[in-house]
């Protein structure tokens, strides 16, 4: 495959192909480094022969779930599969936030699903940076002080005087559908723009609140602490991809998992492995599509004061980056930079690459928001890109994650029941942290047939209905023969 910019011709292949496994060596991420040793290759001596619920994938939809399922059912037994490392992919290599654009999304999901369902969608988001909060908290003091989970101020700048309206209408419109959150978010203007919040070349922003953290660390440290609590009924197995399901009729444990190193027979499958979930799943190619996403860390100029209660956005035409600062390391880690728009990166699974193009914007942009003589000089003996990665976004068809039980419409076997299934959370849109992890207990919460509290459950347009289904499988008929039209219902 070509390293970086791919011919419009194979676009769609690309859309419905395999994802495949996660590739053997990807770029490093920052956050893996130093790598969790307690966790990173960690297998049972041989592999379980049989399991309440198999979860496949360890980042924080996996983590979730299997913690949830910990609390709801206390005898339940659990083996969490990683085709490579623990916590390798779509969580241990992302921006680091835990940021609900609420304002966009409500103005986003209105347009898609009417008002409805866009609240709904918006609250299940902003109820992610205090369900992780208080997870972290309640996982112990150091874990949560290595995690580093805090509310940072979110700052999303435009550069234009036309983005800047949009914005205000944004805001006014979802103003009248949240009343309660009436002044939690305000539009700044150029002044206070670059006064206030030092953004030398905007025309204005939108000013709210967010949330920020070291995801990989709080993921293996909970992970490695289920692991030594439920030694006998719990393990992590690194390296060890599931290579094929199948499900045979009779007995408890009705699902063959199999593995390079053996079967495991389960009661229950989960499905938590994002962009690629359609390799295993196939009548899901072309419903998700992974999507290849590019993140930096740069290391500020002299000119730029320690901000590690920030965030920002940048909103610069259809390319939009956005940023935080480490508290610890001063560090300014910054993702996104897709300058040949979003469709160039759709259909690539592999994170071993990086994205030229994103690179080289990405490099330039601090200095050209903030101002060429606001940054400052570089400093001496640090380079300004510290390390950059690339990671596998998971981009739905509708647009919202598909989360519940498989049924045989999306089964190339048979379907299961409440007794045993099939189960997936996946298509977070590169919106991850504030999804997957209430996601996850939301999906926990089912298999254990429990009751979900209110302001945490779904939303609605999440769940897999028959009705979804249908709509999905006609979608993808339809554009099935035009790259253009495919392209454009995933973005």
């Amino acid at each position: 495959m070509c390293t970086n910019h791919h011919s419009t011709a194979d676009m769609p292949h690309r859309l419905l192909q395999d994802p495949g496994l996660p590739v053997p060596n990807p770029t490093t991420s920052y956050w893996q480094d130093p790598p969790n040793q307690d966790v990173l290759d960690i297998q049972s001596p041989s592999l379980p022969e049989k399991r309440d619920v198999v979860i496949l994938g360890s980042g924080i939809t996996g983590l979730s779930v299997s913690w949830w399922l910990t609390q709801l059912l206390p005898t339940v037994s659990i083996s969490v599969l990683d085709a490579r490392q623990i916590c390798s992919g779509a969580t241990g290599r992302n921006g680091g936030r835990i940021n609900c654009t609420a304002v966009q999304d409500y103005a986003k999901y209105r347009k898609i699903f009417g008002n409805e369902s866009a609240v709904q969608i918006v609250r299940f988001e902003l109820a992610h940076f205090n369900a992780i909060y208080e997870f972290a908290k309640q996982a112990g003091a150091e874990i949560f002080e290595r995690s580093e989970v805090r509310r940072v101020g979110a700052v999303s700048a435009v550069f234009s005087e036309e983005k800047l309206f949009e914005l205000r209408r944004m805001l006014e419109d979802f103003e009248l559908a949240f009343p309660d959150l009436k002044g939690e978010w305000k539009i700044v203007g150029r002044t206070e723009a670059v006064e206030v919040y030092k953004i030398a070349n905007a025309h204005g922003a939108l000013v709210g609140k967010a949330g920020a953290a070291w995801p990989y660390r709080m993921v293996t440290d909970v992970f490695a602490n289920l692991q030594s609590k439920f030694t006998d009924r719990f393990s992590l197995e690194a390296n060890t991809p599931a290579i094929a399901i199948n499900r045979e009729g009779t007995g408890d444990h009705p699902y063959n998992v199999v593995t390079p190193r053996g079967i495991i027979k389960a009661k229950h499958v989960v499905h938590c492995t994002e962009g690629h979930a359609a390799h295993l799943l196939p009548r899901l190619r072309g419903i998700l599509v992974p999507r290849r996403g590019q993140i930096t860390v740069q290391n500020p100029a002299s000119g730029f004061p320690k901000r590690s209660n920030s965030s920002w956005s940048f909103l610069i035409d259809d390319i939009l980056d956005y940023a935080t600062q480490s508290p610890t390391t001063g560090h300014i880690i910054i993702g996104g930079g897709e300058t040949g728009g979003k469709a160039e990166v759709l259909g690539i699974p592999s994170d071993a690459e990086e994205d030229i193009l994103a690179l080289s914007h990405l490099g330039g942009i601090l200095p050209a928001a903030f101002g060429v003589s606001q940054w400052g000089h570089e400093v001496e003996s640090k380079t300004r890109i510290a390390a950059s990665w690339t990671g596998i976004l998971c981009n739905s068809l509708d647009k919202v994650p598909l989360v519940g039980m498989l049924t045989d419409k999306l089964l190339d076997r048979p379907a299961g029941n409440l007794e045993s299934a099939e189960w997936i959370s996946s298509g977070y849109g590169g919106y991850g942290m504030v999804n997957a992890f209430l996601c996850g207990k939301n999906l926990a919460h089912l298999i254990a047939s429990a009751n979900m509290d209110a302001n945490e459950s779904l939303p609605e347009a999440y769940y897999i209905t028959p009705e979804r289904i249908e709509l999905l499988q006609r979608i993808v008929k339809k554009v099935l023969n035009s790259r253009q039209e495919h392209a454009r219902a995933l973005l």
